[in-house]
């Protein structure tokens, strides 16, 4: 009888090994990530065998935040250091980002992550910035661009990149005075925004510039002005209309 008891315990044990063992396998079927995600295209059906050998299941991506990586020039990056003498991580800027619709994207910003080293062949350093993306509109993988403005704002002049000609003194623009008298003005530009250089000198605001025609004016001739509206992000040129309008 003892013997029959202990083959009978025996047999107890080894189909409690059996099945704390199929248990855990059964919780092998189930991932979980570890983070909250959307999830890519799978790449298996179900009932399909996998094992370690297998491909990649599936991609999760984090969503929110997200973060944008960019690159800024070496001379740029120890310029900013030196002159302001805090970390990268400590800029003082309002970051926002242009989507590829030329829409902005204005969630508030802070950059997360600046590389240790430079990037030999391009001579630039890899920053990181970080956004809120709570209705997952910005996905992993879209090209957009990334807008730094120092909060110290300064209020500056623009002109249409249509408008701006370069001979041997430097970049220009025709001026048109009170007159009507046509002019050459060379001036120092800054960055370019979209379809607009912006002007450090050599243009007032309020000032006008001739933005078509170029090939049929020179300076010292007399004109009559047609004015007409330019589209920022587009570059667009149409007539102006009756109610007030940016005229360039």
């Amino acid at each position: 009888m003892q013997t029959n008891a202990s083959h009978a315990n025996a047999g107890v044990q080894a189909a409690e090994a059996a099945l704390a063992k199929a248990a855990l396998n059964l919780k092998y079927t189930e991932i979980r990530a570890p983070f909250a995600g959307r999830i890519g295209k799978s790449n298996y059906d179900v009932g399909s065998l996998v094992g370690p050998g297998s491909d990649t299941l599936a991609t999760v991506n984090s969503l929110d935040p997200i973060n944008v990586t960019f690159q800024v020039e070496e001379a740029r990056y120890l310029t900013y250091l030196q002159n302001v003498q805090r970390q990268i991580n400590e800029l003082r800027a309002d970051l926002s980002l242009r989507l590829p619709n030329n829409t902005l994207y204005t969630e508030s910003s802070a950059i997360n992550f600046a590389d240790s080293k430079v990037d030999e062949s391009m001579g630039t350093i890899s920053l990181r910035a970080e956004f809120p993306n709570p209705d997952g509109l910005v996905l992993p993988g879209l090209f957009v661009n990334l807008i730094i403005e120092s909060e110290d704002k300064e209020l500056m002049s623009m002109v249409p990149q249509v408008a701006v000609q370069e001979n041997q003194l430097g970049k220009f623009v025709l001026v048109v005075d009170k007159e009507n008298l046509v002019s050459s003005r060379v001036v120092k530009l800054k960055r370019r925004i979209n379809a607009m250089w912006v002007v450090e000198s050599g243009v007032d605001d309020g000032e006008k510039i001739i933005i078509e025609g170029l090939q049929k004016v020179r300076p010292g001739i007399v004109v009559n002005p047609v004015q007409k509206i330019i589209d920022r992000i587009s570059g667009t040129i149409s007539a102006l209309a009756m109610q007030d309008q940016d005229i360039k």
